[in-house]
């Protein structure tokens, strides 16, 4: 994933940089569809397509810059990951928390059983210290339509731009996966530098 002039993020073989204001999943579609063999899983992988439309939408409605994924079947389903870039600014005089500022491109989860979320900071090679909340949220995908999604925000000053900051965004709807995907977001994050 690159922005030019910004930014650069590396994202594992086989996912997709995505077009966000244009991406077509018929291609995957197509493929997962072949790869399976009942009206359910037929099914399923049409929810799937759906919620990764749904969430790209969301994600650019938000303020994202770029955004990569991938959708891909396993031995439990399917599995979904995306990892998206949003530019945050604070507003001149404005005295936000990590937490004020990571809720611009988030919603804590506020279901039972899922809502733990937190906020500690971390070291990114080349960038230094950062900020990072963790845990489940509710995404909104469309009017209505809302998943409860594992996620990893990180937050990163943009150098000499006081109040501005790029917020690295990993989520997924499998959450009996979280602590796996919440390792990957970090490998992803940790590959982010400034061009």
């Amino acid at each position: 994933m690159h922005t030019p002039g910004s930014f650069t993020l590396q994202v594992p073989e086989g996912w997709t940089d995505y077009d966000l204001d244009h991406q077509d999943f018929s291609r995957q579609q197509a493929e997962l569809r072949a790869a399976v063999t009942t009206p359910e899983e037929r099914r399923a992988v049409d929810d799937a397509i759906r919620q990764a439309r749904r969430l790209l939408r969301s994600a650019r409605q938000q303020g994202a810059t770029s955004a990569a994924g991938m959708i891909a079947r396993d031995d439990d389903g399917l599995l979904m990951a995306f990892v998206a870039v949003f530019s945050v600014s604070v507003p001149d005089g404005a005295d936000l928390s990590v937490s004020d500022i990571a809720q611009q491109v988030s919603r804590p989860a506020g279901v039972h059983g899922y809502g733990d979320r937190t906020v500690g900071a971390v070291t990114l090679p080349g960038i230094g210290s950062v900020a990072r909340i963790t845990g489940t949220e509710v995404v909104e995908l469309t009017e209505g339509t809302s998943a409860v999604v594992a996620a990893m925000h990180t937050i990163i000053p943009i150098p000499a731009q006081p109040g501005s900051f790029l917020v690295v965004t990993g989520m997924s709807p499998n959450l009996p996966l979280t602590d796996v995907l919440l390792d990957l977001f970090d490998a992803i994050t940790g590959t982010f530098r400034f061009a």
